[in-house]
């Protein structure tokens, strides 16, 4: 399970713990399509006064690295991960890929960080589920 429940749009999961692959200090400027989708957001939050507090609470926490902080801007994230999950959820174009989609799961084994095998979600157009030669699309998050 993904620990996601479409219906209502909750999220439960444990706790991630980065391991620290990717901990790369930041160079460089922003790029200007992030420029331009943070402006975009903040209009946005114009007619929005409870996510725009949400999202200036969640720019405070960031900031502090104490446990408690940390456990709030986790909370205040899942709860908007939540209402996003849901909208996603109850979107109609959303809900007619996924009726004309197969999901299927596989594990693959690994041993990079003590034995444990890695959940792989496959999702398959329905219409090609009996091709044997299919393009695919491979996404990995690191998890942390």
């Amino acid at each position: 399970s993904s620990g996601i429940n479409a219906e209502y749009g909750e999220v439960n999961m444990a706790r991630v713990v980065s391991k620290n692959l990717f901990n790369f200090k930041l160079t460089g400027e922003m790029d200007d399509e992030v420029k331009a989708m943070d402006a975009q957001m903040e209009e946005m939050m114009e007619g929005s006064p409870e996510a725009k507090q949400m999202m200036d609470r969640l720019r405070e926490l960031e900031l502090k690295h104490d446990d408690e902080s940390n456990m709030e801007f986790v909370k205040l994230s899942r709860e908007a991960a939540g209402s996003m999950v849901k909208s996603i959820c109850e979107n109609e174009a959303f809900n007619y890929g996924r009726e004309q989609t197969t999901m299927t799961t596989l594990k693959v084994p690994t041993t990079h960080d003590g034995e444990f095998n890695v959940p792989v979600e496959v999702y398959t157009p329905k219409d090609l589920e009996n091709e044997t030669k299919r393009a695919a699309c491979v996404y990995a998050h690191g998890g942390g």
